[in-house]
């Protein structure tokens, strides 16, 4: 091998030259991802007690600001027959969910935090309303 080449692998090598080639793929992964999940959807589903789809209840989602005391008006969202709401165009960190529909105890709001603003979220687990 001739001493050019064994000088290039060795640069290749170096610990420093590999940590910052680690650094921009890892940085480079995370931009594809936020631009592959950045349109701002939150889904979720509602159900009863019981596990079965609620339809029509009203869902809040309400941004959460630096004050905690001062919060942004809610959206809305209604379910469809499955349980399932859908609100496009958020572009917020931190929000709260809550559910209501006549006949059910409403719920208390349910607290989330995103990786970066308009990322794409489904709650994690449903809504539970309770009847009353």
């Amino acid at each position: 091998m001739s001493a050019e080449k064994s000088l290039i692998i060795r640069i290749l090598l170096n610990r420093f030259v590999i940590t910052a080639l680690v650094i921009a793929v890892l940085l480079g992964a995370w931009i594809i991802f936020v631009e592959l999940n950045n349109d701002g959807i939150i889904e979720g589903k509602v159900v009863d007690d019981q596990g079965l789809p609620v339809e029509d209840a009203a869902v809040l989602l309400q941004e959460k600001t630096i004050d905690s005391h001062a919060l942004k008006s809610p959206l809305r969202a209604q379910t469809d027959a499955q349980g399932n709401f859908t609100v496009k165009d958020m572009a917020v960190i931190e929000f709260y969910v809550s559910a209501q529909k006549p006949g059910y105890k409403s719920t208390s709001k349910f607290a989330y935090h995103l990786y970066f603003k308009k990322q794409n979220y489904r709650l994690p687990k449903p809504i539970v309303l309770k009847r009353e």
